[in-house]
């Protein structure tokens, strides 16, 4: 559950500025009154363009950040005032995070993580192996984390998210550094194990329309901090008069309309 999340951040000051003024107002809004609740089993997928906000409200989620205004929980635990619990039912993964320890192989840290959510012995390995299938680590699972390529660690990353089989999965850009097999085979794990399976309920950040159309329950448009549409593909594409998701989308985007009308 979201509820009136705002969050600001200091603008931006570099050289005699930043010297000068090391306390900055929180002026610059990245997030304005962003409200709406999530079903269990339920996937939810949240676009935007670069800026809107996709990352931050995420990262409050994940108990990364703390909101300037507003409340906020998972699984009925305030991500301000319940962190530990939160942590305990979630998994989070963005692509730009990294956090692995550069010198253990990436068997080793998975193994730590595990153990970090209480996994020991058979059944982390279980675990582990079925893992290791799913994103095909086998070639590089006993390698140093040091020498894996992008692609790999981010492969890592999404494996350590899920390592607990969590109750609810953040994902920020799952699929951006997979292959189209790697990516395709992840989305139909996602689907069919994870939420159809499981139950998990999942919130993902995504560039790629086809992906949200795909998997998406909701759509959780935002633009500018401020959420615009919350509702499943097929009614937003009803209620604006669009034959795609690309196109309802456009329509609902004043900073798009504005533009094609300007031109």
């Amino acid at each position: 559950m979201v509820n009136q999340i705002e969050k600001y951040f200091p603008v931006p000051q570099t050289g005699v500025r930043a010297f000068l003024n090391p306390f900055a107002p929180l002026t610059h809004p990245a997030l304005l009154g962003v409200s709406f609740n999530i079903g269990a089993g339920e996937i939810a997928g949240l676009i935007g363009a670069n800026g809107s906000g996709k990352s931050t409200l995420l990262r409050i989620l994940a108990t990364l950040l703390v909101p300037t205004r507003g409340r906020a929980s998972v699984t009925g635990y305030d991500v301000e005032r319940e962190a530990p619990h939160v942590r305990a039912q979630l998994g989070f993964h963005s692509a730009t995070d990294g956090g692995f320890y550069s010198r253990l192989t990436s068997r080793e840290n998975l193994n730590f993580f595990a153990a970090m959510n209480g996994l020991f012995d058979a059944e982390a390995t279980r675990r582990l192996d079925e893992l290791t299938e799913l994103m095909g680590m086998s070639s590089f699972l006993d390698s140093q984390v040091r020498t894996l390529s992008t692609g790999q660690v981010h492969r890592l990353g999404l494996a350590r998210a899920m390592i607990h089989r969590p109750t609810v999965l953040l994902l920020d850009e799952p699929t951006r550094s997979l292959d189209p097999l790697a990516a395709a085979e992840f989305r139909r794990f996602l689907k069919s194990q994870l939420v159809d399976r499981h139950g998990t309920t999942v919130l993902f950040a995504s560039h790629t329309l086809a992906e949200v159309e795909q998997l998406a329950d909701r759509v959780i448009l935002l633009d500018r901090g401020r959420l615009l549409a919350c509702d499943s593909p097929r009614r937003l594409r009803e209620a604006t008069g669009s034959s795609t998701l690309e196109e309802a989308l456009e329509r609902l985007t004043p900073s798009v309309a504005q533009s094609e009308a300007a031109s």
